[in-house]
């Protein structure tokens, strides 16, 4: 099928879904009685898998645009090509990500971090080389998986034109075969970021937009049902061991990929369209996600230097606290993140860049 064919905006409401999983799982950490609260084992064990499901997103959102990579290389020649691609990744993410970054380090000046944090060079943060973790941004420790996999498809484009999956596909098993291998026997490889098993859920992306684009929606109810069950199911095991990357991509990764495929494939059979308002908040998801957790730091010390959390609701607190940084989120779209796009797309493409990358495949179905 064609990519104009449909709008994906059931992808961008998915986004949204995402989004606010993270969001609400960070809700019970900063205001010090919601560590305690009923609710916080049931969010704070499925709200993290909202990140598999960006992974996911992804990898079906790089396969349609290196998609149309392929055919403008043939046309521009590779070096053009790898230069668009690479320049609205890197407007996309390094340029809000670098504000919000100013935003924490500033904040930090009032609010030192606790000693349990792990420190890292700060030139590896701001590059999102190896920042794993972040403790300026905490939530952008994902970052550093997405500009590895954007970097080696990058890469890919360059060196293999033709065949861009080749080297993808390549790099992939490199990192499948290594992890199995350090795994069953014990190695001393780490696996928490060149070779970290979550990459592979860039690549259960790839293998649904595939079957997306190939108009294949038959078992999406199925799909679905059974990714979200998955996932539930699957957040108890994790709960034991949730630094494990491998049990990550079995529990929460493969669910994912049938989650995302459900999704889609509802609108693919035009069947079921996410609201507008999840498609807008999906829209801003990039803003919410980066914002969330730093302002929740900064709302809780206020709340705190009022008095406010001894006294108070704590459950108020924590909703009041997850409108405010929501609320930033939004602000930073609409003020900082679009600004942004169309300034240094226009600067350095010669035109706006979208806020996501299928907004091309909007405009080429009418809307």
């Amino acid at each position: 099928m064609e990519l104009g064919r449909t709008n994906y905006r059931n992808i961008q409401g998915l986004r949204a879904v995402a989004a606010l999983m993270v969001l609400t799982s960070h809700l019970f950490w900063d205001i010090l009685p919601m560590r305690t609260h009923w609710a916080k084992p049931w969010f704070t064990a499925v709200g993290p898998s909202g990140v598999d499901i960006f992974f996911v997103i992804s990898g079906f959102i790089i396969y349609h645009v290196t998609r149309r990579s392929a055919g403008q290389a043939a046309l521009v020649g590779r070096r053009a090509a790898f230069y668009e691609f690479a320049m609205k990744r890197f407007i996309r993410i390094y340029p809000l990500y670098w504000i919000v970054f100013g935003a924490a380090t500033v904040m930090m000046i009032w609010l030192p971090l606790a000693g349990t944090f792990v420190k890292k060079p700060q030139l590896e943060l701001l590059l999102l080389v190896n920042s794993i973790p972040n403790y300026r941004v905490q939530a952008a420790w994902t970052l550093t998986f997405e500009v590895y996999f954007y970097a080696v498809t990058a890469l890919s484009m360059l060196l293999f034109p033709k065949r861009i999956y080749a080297g993808l596909f390549g790099w992939f098993a490199t990192v499948g075969i290594v992890a199995v291998l350090a795994t069953v026997f014990g190695l001393n490889i780490p696996l928490n970021y060149v070779f970290a098993p979550i990459l592979l859920e860039f690549l259960l992306g790839i293998g649904v937009g595939i079957l997306i684009e190939r108009g294949e929606s038959r078992f999406r109810l199925l799909a679905l049902c059974l990714g979200v069950t998955w996932l539930l199911l699957g957040s108890a095991p994790l709960q034991a061991n949730p630094l494990s990357y491998l049990l990550r991509l079995v529990c929460w990764g493969f669910p994912a990929a049938l989650i995302v495929y459900g999704t889609a494939a509802f609108e693919l059979g035009k069947s079921r369209v996410m609201p507008a308002w999840l498609q807008y908040l999906g829209n801003a998801s990039f803003s919410i996600y980066l914002w969330h957790a730093v302002i929740f730091i900064g709302v809780a010390a206020v709340f705190d230097r009022l008095g406010w959390i001894g006294g108070g609701d704590p459950s108020f607190l924590a909703l009041v606290m997850g409108f405010i940084g929501l609320g930033v989120g939004l602000l930073s779209y609409h003020f900082l993140e679009k600004p942004l796009l169309r300034g240094l797309g226009e600067r350095f493409l010669g035109r706006p860049v979208a806020s996501h990358s299928l907004e091309s495949a909007v405009a080429a179905s009418g809307r």
